[in-house]
């Protein structure tokens, strides 16, 4: 894929694919400060609405990465071409986990100016809590070749981590807010596996 070729996809895709989903995470990033409140917060409280509601931006932003081949003929369609249609859901993975990345860091620099005890803990707790919500749709609906499917098993893991807590040992995303961190290791190192597996299995067996 050349420069020429890959800024057109780009192009393409951010505008048509990428922006009504980051609309909608916008969305949730504005109503997280409503249901939680972001001002004058300990270091546990902060962690609160970076964990139980900013996370699910994860979630809207990278499930989605396969939508566009959700039609079937437009998936053959495009594996038809020339261009490499890994290389192009690569392209869409990497601007969505900047993105997911951009808002936590935006999320903490505001909830910082607001009085709150944050810091880069709460940046790489939150990014990592989205970023393993994402992986999971993304991965689901990726080897599923459905969407709906993606987004159905990302949101029941964050329901049962409400009901399950620390039974989910590692892998409890609201770990910040009991006062742990070591679990969010775990989470980003879980989900750059999960995405490079999905990528895998697309390319291997998607064709």
């Amino acid at each position: 894929m050349d420069l020429t070729s890959a800024s057109k996809i780009l192009k393409v895709n951010l505008k048509r694919n990428f922006l009504p989903h980051f609309l909608i995470a916008l969305i949730i990033t504005l109503l997280t400060p409503v249901v939680f409140g972001i001002s004058s917060l300990d270091s546990l409280r902060s962690a609160q609405p970076l964990e139980m509601l900013l996370s699910l931006t994860g979630t809207v932003i990278l499930t989605p990465v396969f939508l566009p081949e959700q039609n079937e003929n437009i998936r053959d369609l495009i594996r038809s071409k020339k261009t490499d249609y890994t290389g192009i859901c690569a392209m869409r993975v990497i601007y969505s986990v900047i993105t997911i990345a951009l808002i936590t860091g935006i999320f903490v620099f505001i909830m910082r100016l607001c009085e709150s005890d944050v810091g880069i803990k709460h940046f790489a707790g939150g990014f990592a809590t989205a970023l393993f919500l994402g992986s999971l749709g993304f991965c689901t609906a990726g080897i599923s070749k459905n969407i709906s499917v993606g987004y159905m098993v990302s949101m029941i893991y964050y329901i049962a981590n409400f009901a399950l807590k620390d039974k989910l040992g590692k892998f409890f995303i609201f770990s910040m807010s009991a006062g742990s961190f070591t679990e969010k290791y775990y989470l980003l190192l879980s989900s750059l596996i999960i995405i490079v597996f999905t990528l895998f299995t697309v390319r291997k067996y998607g064709k």
